[in-house]
């Protein structure tokens, strides 16, 4: 089993926490991990991207360079890379609250999500990544949802146990519009 993964939003929206759950995650499954990151030039609101790669043999290299299997664009800003990067067969995860004109994808599938839309509905945008993390977890198997819960919880418990809840719920969230599109 291997998974390489590029996830990209523009700052504040969490793509780096979304990836640091993967990493967690996945340490807990016993998995193999690795996370690199790049930042935009701004200092606040600029995009970013984290890499991940997550596997069940020794990571020979952390490099994810055009050859995601699994892609996640959270803002307009970073859709077109995330396209681009996405191999035959694999997955790209596409906020259609911020991405108004999705292209087609040939080869791969996307699958368009109004995460943002869906975070407002549970109290604050802030918590779209936790949305998407659950659809990603729904559509791909990368990692069991209880696993991520359990990780929600241990992450932000000790610094912000106000906020678990919201997240736990933004992960079901995530994972049952998965489940229900039947993806």
């Amino acid at each position: 089993m291997l998974h390489k993964c590029t996830i990209s939003g523009s700052g504040g929206q969490g793509s780096a926490l979304m990836a640091k759950m993967i990493c967690l995650g996945a340490i807990k499954e016993g998995l193999k991990v690795v996370m690199t990151q790049t930042y935009g030039i701004e200092q606040r609101g600029g995009d970013s991207t984290a890499y991940v790669i997550v596997s069940d043999q020794p990571i020979g290299s952390p490099i994810v360079e055009n050859d995601a299997d699994i892609a996640v664009a959270l803002s307009s800003s970073t859709y077109a890379n995330c396209f681009e990067g996405v191999v035959p067969g694999g997955s790209l995860f596409t906020n259609s609250s911020m991405v108004e004109a999705p292209r087609d994808a040939r080869g791969f599938r996307q699958v368009l999500l109004p995460v943002s839309d869906m975070a407002v509905e549970l109290g604050t945008v802030r918590c779209a990544n936790m949305v998407m993390l659950g659809a990603v977890l729904a559509g791909t198997g990368l990692l069991r949802l209880e696993v991520a819960e359990e990780v929600v919880r241990e992450s932000l418990g000790a610094k912000k146990p106000q906020l678990v809840e919201l997240n736990v719920n933004a992960l079901r969230a995530g994972f049952a519009a998965m489940e229900k599109e039947g993806n």
